[in-house]
């Protein structure tokens, strides 16, 4: 919780098999940054480079659950070629995404996500914040 915010970015929860977070904001895109540092708590890393480059991730989708998954699943293939996403800008405009984006390399990551599923996700509204559950396949 930070001095602005009612509520976490996110909260990892306990699941049975597998791992799952709880991600808040007040727009979508806070709700899909906070998912995407829940995503990166759960992968969790060492040895980030300093240096930086800037991409552009550009992503479109029939609905809002399948844009997160898909974004999600786009962070995970960068996980997977050693590198992790700073995400410094994200806007969601209807069912489309983009997201400016610092790439650095890490050592490693100290979990192995097999993918990201849309299984018990449903993003809602609430008092005025978006939330959702995001279960990982580990």
């Amino acid at each position: 919780m930070n001095g602005l915010n009612p509520f976490p970015e996110f909260e990892e929860i306990p699941h049975k098999a597998d791992a799952a977070i709880i991600a808040y904001g007040y727009s979508l895109s806070e709700l899909f940054s906070h998912a995407a540092l829940g995503f990166y708590h759960i992968l969790g890393s060492t040895g980030e480079s300093q240096s930086r480059v800037e991409d552009v991730i550009l992503i479109q989708a029939s609905d809002v659950e399948t844009l997160l998954v898909s974004f999600l699943t786009e962070l995970l293939f960068l996980a997977e070629k050693g590198i992790k996403a700073e995400i410094y800008e994200l806007e969601i405009n209807d069912k489309a995404l983009r997201a400016k984006i610092y790439k650095m390399s890490v050592q490693r990551f100290s979990k192995f996500i097999k993918a990201v599923t849309f299984n018990e996700m449903k993003i809602s509204k609430r008092d005025g914040i978006f939330l959702t559950r995001i279960v990982f396949d580990l």
